[in-house]
Formats: structure tokens, C-alpha cells, sequence
């Protein structure tokens, strides 16, 4: 089995690959989110797994955008503590001169970072992974990774946990291109948009049904809908499957209110 990431070698990304699918697939480290999905359309790989949202930094807004052009579908979401250390090939903090790390890394140190490194130019790099290749490569580099970045770059753990909150953690899609089967605890993802009909209230009309039927919306976040300046999607998460006849009837009186209505995929609640 084949697992499409965003590389390269020692992200978290394949971190999250490892935690759900163990280490007997073959993960294929990706350059971009976009070639994840594209890679998982074309059937080049069976599954991808691509970073949705941050607790400490919120969402990852390219993932989302990718659904919106995509026919995959979320077959599972993973949940991973980020725990980020600082590395080098250094033995101390003094020759530090710059920091490359992802910009959700570098956002999620920022107050150890200024306390400890305040004079350490930060380096935004494509991953975390990639700021570590470049740490191992560049004197006066450091860079904020994981375990898996230490041993693959070679590369001394400077500073252990220096993230600034202890319960970090990113969650993750598994994107594949079938719908998997009701599991008992299981979570739904909708993407969504008011009609351009309904005025004022639109929002809240679509998302009535929601509450006469009891159905518990956990997440809601807007995007530009990319058809024209001032529309907006909403990517939606509720508690259930769409197969379940209470969130089946909700969702069916929401599509009668929406200008768009898709699911996304209905899958098992990540296991932290």
C-alpha cells in the first residue's frame, strides 16, 4: 500500500502516516499538499495524508481549498502531539544565527524563541523537515523539527519540548477516493454555502436543521469560495455519520436550504 505525505523525510506528516498505518506501507514524501491530493486522484497512491488544523495555530487553509476542486473524500483523521525540539549540528545555543522551520512551527516557539533566541533571524522553510535538511547543511542554522528530523538529518537536540503550550497537537485527514462504513464513534465533514437568495439569515437558515434535529456542529470555519470577491464556502463538522437516520434527516433538510452542499466524508473520531 502506498501513502502519499507532505515531505520530505521527517515531518510530522509522516509521523501521522506511521501512527495509522504502521511502518509495513510505503510512505511517498510529496513537495506540496496539492500534489498530495493529486498524487491519491491519479491512483499513483492509495491514500494521502495531509495536516488540517493546528490547536495552537488553527487551520492549515491550503488543505481545505484542495477540497473544493477535489472528488476525494476524508477516510480518517488522526490526531499527533507536536512536541518540537530545537536542532543543529551545533552543541550550544551561542552560534545560532538563524532558525528555519514550517511558519506554523516557528508561530507555535514564538515565546520561547524570543526569550531564549531573540536576535535569531527566523527563516520560514516549506517544512519542518526541509528547515532541518537546511540546519544540517548551513553553519549557524538551527531548526524546530521532531525526533524524526533529529536521526534522519543527523542533526543534536539542542532544546527538547520548546513549543509553547504542552498540549500541542495537529490533527490530520486521510484522503482515498471511497466512503468507509458507519464505526460507532465517528465524525462527518461537510462543505457547505448559504443561497444567495435568502438575505439576511442565510447562515443561520442552513445551519437551523442542525439544531431542530439535535445534531452537534463542532467546527466551522469560512473560506473564499474562488468564483467570485466576497463569497464564501463553510467546511462543517458534526458529530455522527451520514448514515445514521437522525444526521441523515438533518442533512437533508440542509442541502434544501444550500446553493452548495457536499459530503466530504464520514469517518472514525481520531484516537489520540
Amino acid at each position: 500500500m502506498k501513502i502519499g505525505y507532505l515531505g520530505p523525510e521527517g515531518t510530522y506528516t509522516q509521523s501521522a502516516v506511521e501512527k495509522h498505518f504502521g511502518a509495513a506501507v510505503e510512505g511517498v514524501p510529496l513537495v506540496t499538499i496539492e500534489d498530495v491530493f493529486r498524487e491519491v486522484e491519479s491512483g499513483a497512491a492509495d491514500f494521502g495524508i495531509v495536516p488540517i488544523e493546528n490547536s495552537t495555530e488553527g487551520t492549515v487553509n491550503h488543505t481545505l481549498d484542495m477540497f473544493m476542486s477535489s472528488p476525494l473524500c476524508i477516510c480518517a483523521e488522526i490526531e499527533l502531539r507536536i512536541r518540537h525540539h530545537l536542532l543543529g549540528a551545533m552543541d550550544t545555543l551561542e552560534p545560532i544565527q538563524r532558525i528555519s522551520a514550517h511558519p506554523q512551527a516557528l508561530a507555535q516557539c514564538r515565546d520561547w524563541l524570543r526569550e531564549h533566541l531573540p536576535n535569531a533571524e527566523l527563516v520560514p522553510a516549506s517544512s519542518n523537515a526541509d528547515g532541518a535538511r537546511r540546519a544540517a547543511a548551513e553553519s549557524g542554522t538551527a531548526a524546530i523539527a521532531g525526533d524524526a528530523a533529529a536521526s534522519v538529518y543527523g542533526l543534536n537536540i539542542l532544546e527538547q519540548g520548546i513549543e509553547d503550550r504542552s498540549d500541542n497537537t495537529t490533527r490530520f485527514f486521510v484522503i482515498g477516493r471511497d466512503r468507509v462504513a458507519a464505526s460507532g464513534d465517528d465524525r462527518t465533514t461537510l462543505l457547505v454555502s448559504a443561497s444567495d437568495t435568502e438575505g439576511a439569515g442565510a447562515l443561520y437558515k442552513l445551519l437551523e436543521p442542525l439544531a431542530e434535529d439535535n445534531v452537534n456542529m463542532t467546527r466551522i470555519e469560512s473560506r473564499p469560495s474562488q468564483q467570485r470577491k466576497w463569497h464564501y464556502v463553510f467546511f462543517i463538522d458534526i458529530d455522527g455519520h451520514a448514515d445514521d437516520p437522525a444526521i441523515a434527516n438533518a442533512l437533508a433538510h440542509l442541502k434544501q436550504n444550500a446553493q452548495l452542499f457536499r459530503i466530504l466524508g464520514s469517518y472514525p473520531k481520531a484516537v489520540v
